[in-house]
Order: C-alpha cells, then structure tokens, then sequence
C-alpha cells in the first residue's frame, strides 16, 4: 500500500509538502487507535496550541524586523525539526503521540507566514523565507524544498490573498486531518450532498453473490504504475528524496546502493521496461480478461520537479501502450494524484486565472480515453476529469476523479463546498441507474479512508448507503498495497454496506513487489466473487536482468481466507475472526499479501499493535469515526 507526498502556508503546508512527499509510500505502520483519555488531552492541546503560535509569532517578527533569528526562536525551530524517518511516512501513519506536536508546528510556523504575507511581504519575501523554514525544520533538503514550494506558491498565496478569513487553525485542521487539529470551521463543515429520501434503512449487512462461476465476467486492474523516465540501472537508489534512481542522481560507490533493472523496493518508480512487462504480461496472461480498469497515477514521485510537458509525454506513453496492447478490450482509465500539475493540485471552485487551470489535463485525457468510450463521456471529462459509460445492458461504470479530496488539494481551502459538484453528478448518476435497474461499479483513484478530506468522506458514505443495492463494487489505488475496505453504516456501524477493493500498484515505490490484480464478477449481480492477485519476486528479477520478471499467482482471496462470498457480510465475518487471537496467524497472512511478500517488508515484520493497524485500516471510511477500529481491538488481545 503506497502513497504520496506539499507544502507552504507556513508548516501546514509546508510540513504537508515535505509529508505530500512520502505520501504515496506509506512506510510506517499506521496507528489508528486512540489512548485512554485522548480528546481531553486533545483540548488541552489547543491552550498550548494558542501560546505556541504567540511566542513563534514574536520570535518571527523579530527576525524579520531586525533580520537575524535569535537564539531562542533558533532553537524553537530546532525542537520543531522532523526526523528524517518522518519525510517518508504518510501523515495518517504517523504515530498518534505525534499529531499533537505536528498541529502546533504548523499552526505557529504556519500562522507566522500568513501573517508575514498579509502585512504585505513579497512573493519573493514569502518564498525565501519558507524555503528557509523548509530546511531548517528539517521537512526536505534544500533543493527540494525549494522545487516544491516554487512550484506551490503561487496557488497558496492566491488562496491566502483571496481567502482573507483563511486561519492557519483551519489549514492545519484541513492538511494534517487528525484529531489533535480541529476543525470548527462551517465554511468547511457545513455542505451537503442533496441525497433522494426514497431510500430504505439500514437494518442488515448486505450479502451477495456465493461462489465463483464459470461464466464469471474478468477483470484485470492496473495502479500506480509511476513511470519514471529519469529511472537508469545503477544510479543511486539512497539518495534521501521523494524519487532516487534517477539519472541526476549520480552512480553511488557502494554497490548496494544501486538501482536495479527491474525496480527498486527504495524510494524509487518504475523504468519502462517494467512497466511494459506488466502490460505485456497481462495481454499475454490474461487474453480472455473482457475489461481492464487502469486506475491512475502514471507521472513519477519526482514532484519537486513537475511540469505540464514532461506530464504531458509520460502520459501519453502510458496510454498509448496500453491502447495498442488493448485495442478491442475496453480500457476504463481515471487520474491519479500525481497527474496534476503541480501534483495534488485539481482547481475548484471559482477561480479566473487561466494559470491554475486543470483543464489541460482533462482535454488531454478526453482526447487519450476516447478510444474506449462513448462519445457522450467526453463532456465531463472535459469539465473535471470524470465520466460514466453502460459497459453493456444493465452494468455502468462511474470513473470518479476523486483527488479533488485530497487534502494535499489546496483549493479546497479556497472553495470547500465547490467539492459538492462531483458528488451531487455521482448521486445522480446513481438515482438513475436505480430507476434504469442497473448495477455500478465506481472507479476512484484515492481510496475513501485514504486522505479525503473528512466532509467529502461524510458526504460520500451517505450517497453510498442509500444506493448500496445498486453499486456491486468499488475499486482504488493509490496506496500501492493489496488490500481493501469495508463501508459501515454510520448510524448502524454494525451493518456492513459496501466493499471497496485496491489494486497495489506497478511500482515497488516502497518496500513492495509490482503486481497486478484480476477480479471474477458475476455477469447478472456484477459482485466481485473472487480476485486473484499476480505479482514478481523484486530481489530475484534483479539477479536476472536478462529475464523477463517471473510473474506468479500470489493468492486467491476466496480459497486463501475461507470465504462464502465476497460481499460486505461475507467479507465482516472475515474480519470479525481476524480481530480475535484465533485469527492472528489469518491476520499476519493478510499483512504478507498486503505488502505482496515483498523482502524488504518482509525483513521489517509486523508486531501485533502493527497487524491490529492493518485490521482497523480495513473498516476505517473517515477520519474522525474510529468505532469499528474500538471494537475490534477490544476483542484483539482477548
């Protein structure tokens, strides 16, 4: 499971940008639960929060005014720096202990540059002085730094000039989405999905479609490829930013630090030779697959450094091999975070500068996935990058561009009910397939639990609770891990609803094999009945570079954890045993596959408190509802 890493408006986006950089590579075990005691804790926080901001605020108009940091603001910002293990983890991985320390960081740092910007400092003063507080605070090297924040700034400081209610208590709440930020902001909270009121209660889990058939339609998914043009064999693969491996980066003189041919399980992406194995494999493996969704994120990590024309060329190479491998299999294709530019960045809202517009990227894409769709689809994608097509009578697709939620997005902090369009076109969407008794399967590149921003994770849970019957399936990337998420009713958490399914990734980008993913879907229900997932030994390909990668059959969810069937009930039972001492061998078994038995993974292990993350990852949808997380680690240890 991988994912990626922005950064200005003082740490809050600074620290987001020195975060947004691992966030596409989760390395770190997750830490869901919450301590005995945390929201009081919580409260407590935000006095010391009110007087950390004063004092950094003093000390940073002292140093502008006299032009020279004193000792005491120096050392301020030194018992502020991260350590170098905290750039390559996501922000929601980070420990608990620390999102205490990280929402006071970026509140008075933070607070410091807003306030430093709206007494007029310069673009230059803004940008100098945040690349100097990048550095300092430890977020990135310098260069990189210096590469995200140019690439950033202008945005940012749109926003702020245009935004002037704008807080850095609301920007850190909306960057960092944990409990020890708070969000009281309405402007932020107070929209809402207009959601058709003929639906039914939730008075039971839903149950599906038994056993895996013979005439089971199959498709293939495709993630995260992370195509690297700057990837060469040899170069240095410890280089310390987002993206090693790369041609700038010099041959390292220890030999262990070199990049291999097929991929590198360091912070590295993918060469194109391994990315045209995987799609050659999977023409040649799987020839009779009836669809293949491909669920973003072609551009590479190497985010400090983006533009529109090198997206441009790496995107057109993908799409174009796969329209040449493809060519009368239907290729359903969505973006990835990392296909904006600057990456993350999907304008909303109303906004006039022709600069921040994203529509480059939607044209672009209209244009590539015409050769698969219905002319009708062009019109929203051109619009925001998302669409829906009827793959056949009674079956639709809806391609979500859902990284508009993404709370590394910083045009959420300028407009954040415009995220309301895309959600109020998927609930029509859906109360017309219900009227047209058509069964959905929605594509999106951002898993839900993953980095939404908390409103739109609400807002979406509530559009799929009341059209649960009609979707039979949900699919992700964007994690680089093989894994999946059960959807609770949010009044009756005890009732599973929905099942979404993530793909892994192309890219070993970090501690992971490649892999690919092929789903068994019953040709009247359309559930998901079974998937297989098919990867390569990284450590061995390497020893081989002569050789194409020796793609094997990882596991068969059904046959390997026992299951009746695939749907959320099904899949709850599942998860009930493994939150137990009963399923601990189950759990760790899970956790193997979840990292595709990558060696590198693998070396590191997993404690309990570890494979207990892992579990309430599975039945984690929003950022503040850790009920289903509660139960099952009061169960775990029994």
């Amino acid at each position: 499971m991988q994912r990626n890493k922005s950064m200005l408006l003082g740490t809050a986006a600074l620290l987001s940008l020195a975060l947004l950089v691992v966030l596409q590579t989760p390395t770190a075990e997750a830490d869901r639960l919450q301590p005995k005691g945390y929201r009081e804790t919580v409260q407590k926080l935000q006095k010391h929060y009110v007087k950390f901001e004063d004092k950094v605020s003093r000390e940073f108009r002292l140093w502008k005014e006299e032009g020279t940091m004193s000792q005491h603001f120096r050392q301020l910002i030194q018992a502020s720096a991260i350590g170098k293990s905290e750039r390559a983890q996501e922000i929601r991985e980070l420990p608990t202990a620390r999102e205490g320390p990280l929402c006071a960081i970026c509140r008075g740092f933070g607070g410091s540059v807003l306030e430093f910007r709206r007494e007029g400092a310069s673009r230059e003063e803004v940008y100098n002085t945040t690349v100097e507080l990048c550095t300092m605070l430890n977020l990135q090297e310098e260069s990189i730094c210096r590469g995200l924040i140019e690439l950033n700034i202008d945005t940012i400081l749109y926003i702020v000039d245009n935004r002037p209610d704008l807080t850095s208590a609301s920007l850190c709440a909306v960057v960092f989405q944990s409990g020890a930020c708070v969000l009281d902001d309405p402007t932020f909270t107070e929209w809402q999905v207009d959601v058709d009121s003929n639906g039914t209660p939730v008075t039971s889990s839903k149950s599906g479609t038994a056993q895996r058939g013979p005439n089971d339609l199959k498709i293939v998914q495709i993630t995260d490829l992370h195509f690297d043009p700057n990837y060469r064999t040899g170069y240095n693969a410890e280089c310390g930013a987002p993206a090693c491996c790369r041609e700038s980066q010099g041959i390292p003189e220890d030999t262990t630090a070199a990049a291999g041919h097929w991929g590198d399980y360091r912070n590295c992406d993918t060469p194109w030779n391994a990315v045209e194995d995987l799609i050659d494999r999977i023409a040649e493996d799987h020839s009779d697959a009836d669809y293949v969704y491909h669920t973003g994120d072609i551009i590479d990590h190497g985010i400090w450094e983006t533009s529109i024309g090198y997206n441009v060329r790496s995107i057109n190479r993908v799409i174009s091999k796969l329209r040449e491998t493809f060519p009368e299999t239907p290729v359903y294709n969505i973006l990835g975070n990392h296909e904006a530019h600057p990456t993350n960045v999907y304008e909303l809202g109303e906004v006039t500068r022709p600069d921040f517009s994203t529509n480059w990227l939607y044209h672009l894409s209209a244009d590539l996935w015409s050769h698969w769709l219905p002319r009708a689809a062009e019109q929203t994608i051109r619009l925001g990058g998302y669409y829906t097509a009827l793959v056949r009578p009674g079956f639709r697709i809806i391609a979500l561009n859902n990284n508009d939620c993404y709370t590394f997005n910083w045009w959420i902090l300028f407009q954040p009910d415009a995220l309301k369009g895309q959600l109020q076109w998927l609930h029509d969407v859906l109360l017309q397939a219900e009227r047209a008794d058509e069964k959905v399967h929605i594509l999106a590149h951002l898993p839900i639990s993953s980095d939404c921003f908390s409103v739109w994770q609400r807002e979406y849970r509530r559009i799929l609770e009341r059209f649960r019957d009609t979707i039979s399936a949900q699919f992700h990337g964007h994690t680089h891990k093989d894994e999946f998420n059960v959807f609770y009713a949010s009044e009756n958490p005890e009732f599973a609803v929905g099942v979404a399914w993530n793909g892994g990734s192309g890219t070993a980008h970090t501690n992971v094999n490649p892999n690919y993913v092929v789903y068994y879907v019953n040709p009247e229900t359309y559930e998901v009945t079974d998937f297989e997932s098919y990867a390569y030994n990284l450590t061995s390909a390497n020893l081989t570079p002569d050789d194409r990668p020796d793609w094997f059959r990882m596991y068969s969810f059904q046959e390997e954890f026992g299951l009746s069937d695939l749907s959320p009930a099904g899949v709850d039972e599942m998860i009930q045993r493994l939150g137990t001492p009963a399923g601990r061998s189950e759990l760790r078994r899970y956790w193997e596959y979840k990292v595709k038995l990558a060696d590198a993974s693998l070396a590191n292990d997993c404690t309990e408190d570890c494979l207990l993350n892992h579990l309430c990852e599975i039945v984690t949808n929003q950022a503040d509802d850790l009920r289903k997380c509660q139960e099952l680690s009061d169960t775990f240890f029994d």
